[in-house]
């Protein structure tokens, strides 16, 4: 489906500018808005971003050439553009529109085309959770209403624009991810987006190094909705520790009419879950909603934790008035995401969770819960990263995490990153037995991880941040089993 062009008029109206140079004849209309200069159609309107590495407005000069004709700039660029760049636009019969900063006119314009569309939106944050509940969300929505989702991980103040710019006449619901890592970002996306559906997975101990605290985490994610549309809703997860922040700052804006519950705790207004257990590998579990209708549920992840994500899920579908039949389907079709929890058996004896994709206190914890599930009493190799934005007590969380993991019984404890001889030293106090540990470059972990498969099955899991790049750990153990069927 085609997003909604933009006319003149439309971004002159979207950004609050009138088109400070125009050659004649310029195009009328733009079939869609791109930031990338690699991938755009001549029939696009580009703006051009500042990144660390590049400068969208350098490649303007090309892009003129290869038939562009709209272009939305920074001030600063305008005032100071070659004469001869300023005489290719000429030439070429192309529109500027000049703006202080790219980056929110980017915002712009996708809160314009939100507003313009009929569709409604569901946006979703939360410390833990928030990509899969948005998957599962989108995949029931999608078996109803004509839907688009963020693709990827599109959730930031460019990503989200990008995703909501491409709504079209025939979308009916958008469902949209908000990450953020410091106060006043979630605000800057609810802006955008408009929420008439507002789900915060959880709150936990996660970018603390700008939010200093956990309940700095709980009022940044409520920010959520500060900006949610008319007869809104707010989605909460009943059994959080700062359910009364997130629920104090829901009902502080009058266009939120709506509050759902889900969790252990939702009470009878809520969704909650019951019975839930791991069989063969899928995780079993019955869901209760108001009026007491009651469902079966089989998720394809033996993961406890995808019981609190479904039940996020299921509460944002019923205000939307979606049935509990097609709620189940679309639960039941659901797949993990890539690096999160995908359990894949490589070689004979090994059993690997790559749950590379990130970490925090409660997530690595949780991700150690699975790994013990999994292996159902057999040996398990915990190979875990940093854990990145801690703070000031970044140390202590993660050698809270080696006594977890120490605690849990895992059997072999291998780190890697600047941290991990913190991971090492809170199971070393916790009694484990240093013979059981490692802490080095990735490339060994793997080559640790084999030598132990040798000996019999394993089970492991690989965890960490998303800068420390943990999937290399799942490359290299895949390249060496390679090697070793190569020269058998």
């Amino acid at each position: 489906m085609a997003p909604i062009k933009f006319n003149i008029s439309d971004i002159e109206t979207a950004l609050d500018v009138k088109t400070s140079f125009a050659g004649n004849g310029a195009e009328k209309k733009f079939s869609s808005v791109s930031t990338d200069s690699r991938t755009i159609d001549k029939a696009d309107l580009f703006v051009a971003l500042k990144g660390e590495r590049f400068d969208g407005h350098a490649f303007i000069p090309d892009l003129v050439k290869k038939g562009v004709k709209g272009f939305v700039v920074e001030t600063a660029f305008s005032s100071a553009m070659p004469s001869e760049t300023a005489e290719i636009l000429k030439t070429a019969n192309a529109r500027l529109f000049k703006v202080e900063n790219t980056v929110t006119a980017l915002g712009d314009l996708a809160r314009y085309q939100r507003m313009r569309s009929r569709a409604k939106v569901v946006a979703i944050t939360g410390s833990n959770g928030k990509t899969t509940t948005r998957e599962m969300t989108a995949g029931i929505f999608s078996r109803t209403f004509n839907t688009l989702s963020t693709m990827g991980n599109l959730n930031n103040e460019i990503g989200l624009p990008l995703t909501l710019l491409q709504l079209s006449d025939d979308h009916e619901w958008a469902v949209v991810e908000m990450g953020m890592n410091h106060f006043g970002e979630i605000e800057k996306l609810s802006r955008i987006a408009v929420p008439d559906i507002g789900v915060i997975t959880n709150t936990s101990d996660a970018h603390l190094q700008g939010l200093k605290d956990v309940n700095g985490v709980a009022r940044a994610k409520s920010e959520i909705f500060l900006h949610a549309n008319k007869n809104a809703a707010a989605v909460l997860p009943a059994a959080d520790p700062r359910i009364d922040i997130l629920t104090n700052r829901a009902k502080e804006n009058p266009d939120i009419q709506k509050i759902i519950y889900f969790g252990e705790n939702s009470g009878p207004a809520g969704i909650s879950a019951q019975t839930a257990r791991i069989e063969n590998g899928n995780l079993l579990f019955k869901i209760r909603v108001p009026e007491d209708k009651v469902f079966d549920v089989g998720l394809n992840c033996p993961a406890q934790f995808m019981v609190s994500n479904s039940l996020a899920a299921c509460a944002a579908s019923r205000t939307a008035g979606i049935g509990t039949k097609t709620i189940k389907d679309g639960l039941e079709a659901f797949t993990p995401v890539k690096g999160r929890m995908n359990v894949i058996r490589m070689g004979r004896n090994i059993t690997l969770i790559d749950d590379t994709y990130n970490a925090n206190p409660e997530s690595m914890k949780a991700a150690i819960d699975t790994l013990k599930t999994i292996a159902g009493g057999g040996f398990t190799i915990a190979a875990l990263g940093d854990m990145l934005e801690m703070g000031e007590n970044a140390a202590y969380f993660h050698q809270e995490l080696g006594k977890y993991a120490a605690e849990a019984g895992i059997s072999k404890l291998y780190c890697h990153g600047d941290l991990a001889g913190h991971i090492i030293k809170g199971a070393l106090d916790s009694g484990y037995s240093s013979k059981n540990t490692y802490q080095g470059p990735k490339k060994d972990i793997a080559k640790a991880v084999l030598h132990e498969a040798e000996k019999g099955p394993v089970c492991i899991l690989v965890k960490g941040s998303r800068s420390m790049k943990m999937e290399e750990v799942i490359e290299a153990i895949k390249n060496l089993l390679q090697k070793q069927g190569a020269g058998n």
